[in-house]
């Protein structure tokens, strides 16, 4: 993998079965934002970078391409994230 920040949200927000809008909105950007980003048009700023690296459910080194995931293992991860995220939102709910 190749050291472009931009391919790698793309391709990692892919693997996990992510929208343009759902991981914009996420990364508190319009989704126009997240796809000059993901073109190279423009470099993400470290929040958002930190944000992406959470969301997407990677390690810094896989954002840059310094190491990869597998697409089983990503999308593991983040089907685990979003039930957790799903299990909280019923437990506030509940209160």
């Amino acid at each position: 993998m190749k050291y472009d920040i931009g391919e790698n949200i793309r391709r990692y927000r892919q693997l996990n079965g992510m929208s343009q809008k759902y991981l914009a909105a996420k990364l508190g950007l319009t989704p126009q934002g997240l796809l000059k980003i993901e073109k190279g048009e423009v470099s993400p700023r470290a929040k958002i970078l930190e944000r992406a690296v959470d969301v997407l459910c990677i390690t810094p080194n896989q954002l840059f391409g310094i190491e990869e995931i597998s697409e089983e293992n990503s999308s593991i991860l983040y089907r685990i994230r979003r039930e957790t995220e799903a299990s909280l939102v019923n437990e506030k709910n509940n209160y």
